[in-house]
């Protein structure tokens, strides 16, 4: 009873508890010492009043809100914690179906010898990723080890994060030690509090094997120009034979290149060159193999890669008062997008010429000014719709370009200032680096020109100009588009080399101030896309990553709109063809194809659109990955340390491993957990029946006394 008492919790105020008490007092009173039909013996009158205050004493009391106190105890017994390499590097090469089987029967017969001495277990196994393996799939040889990455570190990072906190006794790791993807495990590896095991798996012997190693080239070339593609090539066992190799573009033999080794272990590097004589994907595939071939291993030996083959680069003018440290920023943060080409031309040379070639965009520096007035042919070019980008500083003057291509009229002065960047955080014309607005607190000021700006609505401002500490709504970096659709962009000062120098300073790299401007140059030079039916989608994936594909679908009003259904059909080399449809999320479509065999698909996609048929087609590159595809010895060597640096052991290969070393190297035991947990009281069923049974009894006695 005093465990009960200690165990309630009633946060209710001492009038709350009165005003309770008097009126259950005060409704039994009233029923059973003034009624006319109370009982007439005293004793029963005392009894049913003492029996109603008590019903409706424990009402009002539950209406306090009590809360009472409830400890669980549970008791986690030790477990031991099985991971398993689920890789096809430990089998792949000679007997391969041999020791395929012997890693599905190891998998098996691991975890049912701890049971039988009731200890329990819990089986993962990893790739790229740790996951989690249900006894039936373990039964029933589900898993195949074929997974396509090893990340042994990430692995044992991720058993101490699902295990740090439990009642872990060891830690059993079967792998041939080889990883291909994250962190080396020898130096990154974060191990819990427990010893970990491992077991060896794979062969560690060598073998004679022909490896292409890379197949280096651009993910991106251009019609009509010449591209290297390297190959970096290691033989092992082939000393003085002949080695070919064998170049492929879309299917269709181009090169060939031959070297004999010199060496038992041998390395081999060769540049072809490739013509991009087509637009579009264009897949470059490698073959490498010996005169006398008698490798274990032959899906090692060649590689493909896609190159995109585009039309052409964008091209950028900067046309430039005079040679100023801005006009090598600018130039090099641009060439810093390989897809753009980079021309500067001089003031003093446009006097010349008439016209100027065409070009995306074009970017004037310290242009019109009073030593050097508008040219001519820089004039043609800003009459037109040529997209265009003015950096200015105290020199400029800007009335000499007009207002409906810059945005704003500048009444302006002969002094100059110094300013700095405040960003505008609803800027929404393109994503802007994360890092920009903490850069632009210590960023140098820019030098411009004193005066009043009077902005127009169609000015999108990103950087305001701020005085010192001042903050103010004057544009600095701002960009307008006129009623005719023609863009622009605006700096309001020079010196943004020192920008670009400070970003390096600080931060060890030019990415934030390259950043904004190759967004800048490429905004500007963007055409407005007015399809209503859009579709984005990757062009080149690896056999192990999901193929998705996002829709965007307009109205005849060019706002996004989900009421269509989208369907998208994939076609693989051999006609094969599967079905799909988008889902609506927010105003787009998504669609998770999961992953495909390696191979080039063809995707068509279609709609109907207000009663019209639209449809969209592209193409899809599948690569295979052979990062598992190895004839490098496993590495149990490096077991061995892990083992070491985690307090375990490294128990040998499959057939040789003791599990009795296990058992007698760690600490079995149980830990008791305590939960303390508050209830409502008004959720025990039993104060209901108790409740219901007082009720039931002033009836039933009531009744036999003719009351009501």
């Amino acid at each position: 009873m005093q465990d009960l008492f200690t165990d309630l919790q009633i946060n209710a105020p001492l009038w709350q508890w009165v005003l309770g008490g008097c009126v259950a007092l005060g409704l039994a009173l009233l029923r059973y010492a003034t009624g006319s039909d109370r009982p007439t013996q005293p004793w029963l009158r005392w009894g049913l009043g003492m029996l109603r205050f008590f019903i409706l004493g424990t009402l009002c009391f539950l209406l306090l809100e009590p809360l009472i106190k409830s400890l669980t105890k549970e008791v986690e017994p030790s477990k031991i914690i099985l991971v398993h390499d689920g890789t096809s590097s430990q089998w792949m090469g000679k007997d391969s179906t041999a020791r395929k089987l012997e890693l599905q029967t190891w998998i098996q017969e691991l975890p049912a010898f701890f049971e039988d001495q009731n200890i329990e277990t819990k089986s993962f196994v990893f790739g790229a990723k740790l996951q989690s393996l249900t006894a039936l799939s373990i039964k029933e040889d589900s898993l195949q080890f074929d997974l396509p990455r090893t990340d042994l570190a990430g692995a044992i990072k991720d058993v101490k994060d699902l295990y740090s906190h439990k009642n872990v006794a060891a830690v059993i790791v079967t792998t041939d030690g080889l990883t291909n993807r994250g962190y080396s495990p020898e130096f990154s590896s974060e191990f819990m509090n427990t010893p970990h095991f491992f077991v060896g798996s794979g062969d560690t012997t060598n073998i004679k094997d022909l490896k292409l190693d890379d197949l280096i080239c651009n993910d991106v070339a251009y019609l009509g120009n010449d591209f290297p593609v390297e190959i970096r090539l290691h033989a092992k066992g082939f000393k003085g034979e002949k080695i070919t190799s064998t170049l492929f573009v879309n299917g269709e033999k181009r090169d060939e290149a031959v070297w004999l080794t010199e060496s038992k272990v041998d390395y081999k590097s060769h540049n072809f060159t490739v013509r991009a004589d087509k637009k579009g994907a264009t897949k470059i595939r490698v073959t490498s193999k010996s005169e006398n071939s008698n490798e274990y291993l032959l899906t090692n030996n060649s590689g493909t890669t896609i190159v995109d083959v585009l039309e052409s680069k964008r091209r950028v003018l900067i046309v430039a008062d005079a040679p100023h440290p801005d006009v090598a920023a600018i130039k090099n943060a641009a060439q810093s997008n390989k897809h753009q080409e980079i021309n500067v031309m001089w003031a003093s040379e446009l006097s010349e010429i008439d016209s100027i070639p065409q070009y995306d965009i074009m970017i004037l520096h310290n242009l019109p000014n009073p030593q050097h007035p508008l040219p001519d042919a820089v004039g043609k070019a800003i009459a037109k719709d040529v997209p265009m980008l003015f950096f200015g500083g105290a020199s400029v003057d800007w009335k000499q370009l007009p207002a409906e291509r810059t945005g704003f009229i500048y009444e302006t002065s002969d002094l100059s200032e110094s300013v700095g960047g405040d960003l505008n955080n609803v800027f929404s014309l393109f994503s802007v680096d994360e890092k920009l607005e903490a850069q632009l607190s210590f960023l140098p000021p820019l030098n411009s020109v004193l005066g009043k700006v009077e902005a127009k609505n169609s000015l999108e401002i990103l950087l305001y100009k701020k005085l010192g500490t001042l903050e103010t709504t004057w544009p600095l970096w701002a960009f307008n588009k006129d009623a005719s659709g023609r863009k622009s962009g605006v700096v309001l000062g020079d010196g943004v080399w020192r920008w670009r120098i400070e970003s390096f300073i600080r931060e060890g790299n030019f990415e934030t101030f390259d950043h904004l401007i190759n967004n800048s140059i490429k905004y500007l030079s963007s055409r407005e896309d007015v399809r209503r039916f859009r579709i984005e989608a990757s062009n080149t994936l690896f056999e192990d990553e999901r193929v998705k594909f996002k829709a965007q679908v307009y109205d005849a009003s060019l706002n996004p709109t989900t009421d269509v259904d989208i369907e998208l059909t994939l076609t693989d080399k051999n006609g094969k063809t599967f079905s799909f449809y988008f889902t609506p999320e927010n105003e787009n479509y998504t669609l998770n194809c999961g992953r495909l065999s390696p191979g080039s698909y063809q995707w068509e996609s279609h709609c109907v659109l207000d009663s019209e048929y639209k449809n969209l087609q592209g193409e899809l590159n599948i690569m295979e990955l052979k990062a598992e595809h190895t004839s490098s010895a496993a590495d149990h060597g490096l077991l061995k340390r892990l083992a070491d640096k985690a307090g375990g052991t490294f128990l040998g290969s499959i057939s040789e491993v003791d599990l009795s070393i296990v058992t007698d190297n760690i600490e079995l035991r149980n830990v008791e957990h305590e939960y303390t947990e508050r209830h409502e009281l008004i959720r025990y069923d039993i104060l209901v029946w108790i409740i219901l049974g007082a009720l039931t009894l002033e009836w039933v006695v009531r009744r036999r006394q003719g009351g009501y």
